[in-house]
């Protein structure tokens, strides 16, 4: 149980990043993961460690999110996506300034895709998933996450190029 441990809270700390990422929101972000654990340890057919358990943690969590974004469209409107840049550690105040720009940039342009488009790009391109492994954790089969993603990739761009755009304009 000791080795559990450590990999479940390693699993736990990933899947509150990728709840914070879908719901933009820390404190709904605790609250689903917390919940999403407690059933994931009380379900008698849940994977005790390893890729599975993680899996299935990101399913559950995924639905409670999804859950939760519905229930928040009733009641108001999605906050900021925060999605973290690593940075090095010594590195400029330019460079520093430069990586801030970006990702306020990629968080309000993956602010505005779908829910199904961002938890793709979120999963792949941020928790590093392969395509497989989304597959289980979304339900869909592997040729439609491939599919979907690079529509989900196509929209974060045409949403990173408008908002460029209209950044240009207002700068003239």
């Amino acid at each position: 149980m000791s080795q559990t441990t450590p990999q479940l809270e390693d699993y736990c700390r990933k899947s509150l990043v990728f709840a914070v990422q879908l719901l933009g929101n820390q404190s709904d972000a605790e609250d689903v993961v917390q919940s999403s654990i407690e059933k994931v340890l009380a379900h008698p057919k849940a994977p005790k460690s390893g890729i599975d358990l993680q899996k299935w943690l990101y399913r559950v969590v995924r639905n409670a999110a999804i859950d939760r974004l519905r229930q928040r469209s009733r009641e108001t409107t999605i906050d900021d996506v925060n999605i973290s840049v690593e940075q090095p550690e010594q590195e400029s105040p330019e460079r520093q300034l430069e990586r801030e720009q970006i990702r306020l940039r990629l968080s309000a342009a993956l602010k505005t895709l779908a829910v199904h488009h961002r938890e793709l790009v979120v999963l792949r391109d941020y928790h590093g998933h392969s395509y497989d492994d989304i597959a289980e954790i979304l339900s869909i089969p592997k040729g439609t996450v491939m599919s979907r993603l690079h529509r989900a990739r196509l929209a974060l761009r045409e949403a990173l190029n408008n908002e460029s755009k209209d950044t240009s304009f207002e700068a003239r």
